[in-house]
C-alpha cells in the first residue's frame, strides 16, 4: 500500500493520515476517509477528511464581495456615479454605487455582496458627464465661466476638451487632455500639463448658436473590490486532512497539509470543498 501518491483520489491519498484518529493505517479506512464531509463513522464521529489540491483550489474558494475602493478618485463628476461588476471566475449578485464630492467619487457603497466569486471581479465606474459651455460667449480673461466650478473641478484635475470649428476657444484643441490650473466658484483655468502655465485662451469664432457645442469632461474614476468571506481556505497544495469543528466551535475548517505537493494531477472529489479557480 502506498503512503501516497500525486493524483486526486482514494487510491492515492495518504494511508498514514487515519491514524491522526486513533484508526489503523489500511486500504479499507484510507478510501472511507478520502473526500469525507460526515460524520466518520470509522472514527470518532469527527467531520474530517483528506483532499488532494492543486496549486488553484489551494489559492481560491468561493465568498462574496466585502472590500471596495477607490484608486482614482477622478474629476468633473457633477452627480453620484453608477458601478459595473464583471466577474472574472464565477459569482454574482454584487452591486454598489459610487458616492461624489467636489467632482471626484469618494466611496464606493456596496449595496449587495453577491456571491460565489472565486477571484475578485473588476469594477467599472460610470464616467463624469461633458459639461457644455459657449465656446465664445464663456471665455473672457484665458478663463472658461462654469456654474459652480469649483464643485467641478478644482486645481490639478485631468480633463477633455471637445468642440467644433465654431464652438472651439483659441489656443485649446479638439479631443485634447488638459489639467485645470486654477478653479474658483465661477471659471476654470487650463494649462497643457499638470502645474504647468495658465493658457492664454480667447473666444471662439462662432457666436450665441454656433459656438454652442464646446464640452469639457472630467476624468473617470477608477477603483477595486476583493472577495471575502471563504476565499482565503489556508490550504496548502498537496494532501490536507480537513476538520470540521463540533459543539461550540461548529463551522469552523482546519486544514493541516500532510504532504506538500507542487503539482497534483487530476481533479478529484474535492470540488465541493476545494473550488478550482
Amino acid at each position: 500500500m502506498a503512503l501516497w501518491g500525486k493524483t486526486d483520489n482514494a487510491a492515492n491519498s495518504v494511508s498514514y493520515a487515519v491514524n491522526q484518529f486513533g484508526v489503523t493505517a489500511n486500504s479499507d479506512n484510507k478510501t472511507a476517509f478520502y473526500g469525507n464531509t460526515s460524520a466518520w463513522a470509522h472514527g470518532n464521529k469527527q467531520v474530517a477528511g483528506i483532499f488532494g489540491a492543486d496549486g488553484t483550489e489551494a489559492r481560491t474558494g468561493s465568498g462574496n464581495v466585502a472590500i471596495a475602493k477607490i484608486s482614482n478618485a477622478g474629476s468633473g463628476y457633477t452627480a453620484n456615479a453608477t458601478v459595473t461588476f464583471t466577474a472574472t471566475n464565477g459569482g454574482s449578485g454584487a452591486a454598489a454605487n459610487v458616492n461624489v464630492a467636489v467632482g471626484r467619487a469618494s466611496v464606493i457603497n456596496i449595496t449587495a455582496a453577491g456571491s460565489g466569486y472565486k477571484t475578485n471581479p473588476t469594477i467599472t465606474i460610470s464616467a463624469p458627464t461633458a459639461i457644455v459651455f459657449n465656446g465664445n460667449t464663456a471665455v473672457t480673461g484665458g478663463a472658461i465661466t462654469l456654474a459652480n466650478a469649483n464643485t467641478k473641478f478644482l486645481a490639478g484635475d485631468k480633463l477633455t476638451y471637445a468642440g467644433n470649428t465654431t464652438s472651439t476657444p483659441v489656443g485649446l484643441t479638439d479631443n485634447t487632455v488638459y489639467y485645470v490650473s486654477f478653479a474658483n466658484t465661477t471659471v476654470i483655468k487650463l494649462a497643457a500639463t499638470p502645474g504647468g502655465a495658465n493658457i492664454a485662451i480667447t473666444a471662439a469664432s462662432g457666436d450665441n448658436t454656433t459656438a454652442g457645442g464646446a464640452t469639457v469632461t472630467g476624468e473617470t474614476a477608477t477603483g477595486y473590490v476583493a472577495v471575502g468571506g471563504g476565499q482565503n481556505k489556508g490550504v496548502t497544495a498537496g494532501w490536507n486532512i480537513r476538520t470540521a469543528g463540533t459543539g461550540g466551535r461548529a463551522g469552523r475548517i482546519q486544514n493541516e497539509c500532510l504532504v506538500a505537493i507542487r503539482s497534483m494531477s487530476g481533479d478529484g472529489s474535492d470540488d465541493s470543498i476545494l473550488p478550482d479557480a
